[in-house]
């Protein structure tokens, strides 16, 4: 059942969707609704609008060339699945007696005695959520793969029970990772998929109201109010009549943008050093489990100080914010330059045939999207999910060269 034709993997290409992504953000940006903003200088626009026009061009080339490909699996599997996700279940279970609680019983009672951000154990927290999202990931190109029903809803199981640890740990960021991997997956194969987009659009409008709700739902009582005298809502966006939830899901979009622009605006650098070239590869370059042994504490508290906030309460100025505080507009320019062979070596690393390139591919296109909110390129959530089905090619590679040999 592979009807997929170049057009559809437009919807996959790590490279179209970082320009693709960036032009909405930076649309949105400019509908000016929070007064906390400040107006983007025509450098930043001008990045912003270059390095999105470049992402986009080299997209289309890729696709032409036929860089990217989609390959149904045949006959997949779904027991592998069922033991992998009871693992990770049993793993969570771990985390949740160690805690004595999840964070969703907290926020939902209003007795918040851990934050989600503070809940889980070290390694296997990580652990449990890039399995879970890989798990989610392979589960959706499994569902997308097969024409039997009965498998298809077996497929369909396993996805919906990997969203049901990142609910109890409140964790928003997961949720989203894996609504993002099935959409790709959706779009790529789908029959129809601008009608399918106009549906996800719709969809996507309710997602946002639902995420604003449960943003209230985390502040308490009065939610809203709260959350608008930190936001500072601009007259533009009280004339529009929108229903206020939607607020919430404008300033997480698009305040990583103002913190961004707030670095470049308020800092203190002037020139670089050795020092700060090395900090550069260190932290924006390097994986945090890597960056946080080589530092010591002085130097992950100046890291942590890296990006000039807007306010103490929106704390991320995407994957470019920190990089202007070590070395000005270069710091920029040699991240977006990172990001490309970041792409390139991992759509090329894994061969076509694998089980496991597209599911990879789609771990790229996750990293790609999110990083209008961080530097995702370090984040241990999200980064060892890619590593993760290059361990599983490997290991398929190795199994099938132990086979031939015995078969010899």
């Amino acid at each position: 059942m592979n009807n997929v034709t170049k057009y559809h993997l437009y919807f996959a290409n790590p490279f179209i969707l970082n320009g693709v992504t960036w032009l909405f953000v930076w649309l949105l940006y400019n509908l000016g609704w929070s007064r906390l903003f400040p107006p983007l200088s025509e450098e930043l626009t001008f990045f912003v609008i270059f390095t999105s026009i470049v992402s986009i061009c080299i997209g289309i080339a890729t696709l032409k060339k036929h860089t990217i490909s989609f390959r149904p699996l045949k006959n997949p599997k779904h027991k592998p699945l069922v033991i992998w996700l009871v693992i990770f279940y049993l793993l969570f279970l771990i985390e949740a007696a160690v805690a004595g609680t999840v964070p969703l019983i907290g926020y939902a009672t209003g007795n918040v005695t851990i934050e989600y951000s503070e809940f889980g154990l070290p390694i296997i927290h990580v652990i449990i959520v890039n399995g879970i999202s890989a798990l989610c990931i392979y589960a959706t190109y499994c569902l997308k793969s097969t024409s039997v029903k009965k498998d298809k809803f077996k497929f369909l199981v396993i996805c919906v029970f990997t969203f049901v640890p990142f609910f109890l740990m409140f964790n928003r960021g997961g949720i989203i990772a894996n609504i993002i991997g099935i959409l790709i997956l959706s779009l790529v194969t789908s029959k129809r998929p601008v009608r399918l987009l106009l549906k996800c659009m719709i969809s996507l409008i309710v997602l946002l109201f639902l995420f604003g709700l449960a943003g209230n739902i985390r502040f308490g009582k009065s939610g809203m109010e709260k959350f608008a005298q930190v936001a500072k809502p601009s007259d533009t966006f009280t004339e529009t009549h929108i229903p206020p939830e939607f607020l919430w899901s404008y300033i997480y979009i698009a305040s990583p943008l103002a913190n961004t622009q707030n670095t470049i605006t308020n800092s203190n650098w002037s020139q670089s050093d050795s020092e700060d070239a090395q900090n550069f590869v260190i932290y924006e370059c390097t994986p945090e489990i890597i960056s946080k042994r080589i530092a010591g504490e002085q130097e992950e508290t100046n890291f942590a100080n890296r990006a000039i906030l807007i306010s103490s309460s929106f704390t991320v100025a995407s994957i470019y914010g920190r990089a202007y505080n070590y070395l000005g507009w270069t710091g920029l320019w040699l991240l977006f330059i990172f990001l490309l062979i970041f792409i390139t070596i991992n759509i090329k690393i894994i061969k076509k045939s694998s089980n496991y390139y597209f599911p990879m591919i789609v771990s790229v296109d996750i990293i790609v999207v999110l990083n209008i909110f961080d530097n995702m390129l370090t984040f241990m959530g999200l980064v060892p999910q890619v590593f993760i089905f290059f361990l599983l090619y490997l290991f398929s590679r190795l199994r099938k060269q132990n086979i031939r040999n015995f078969s010899n």
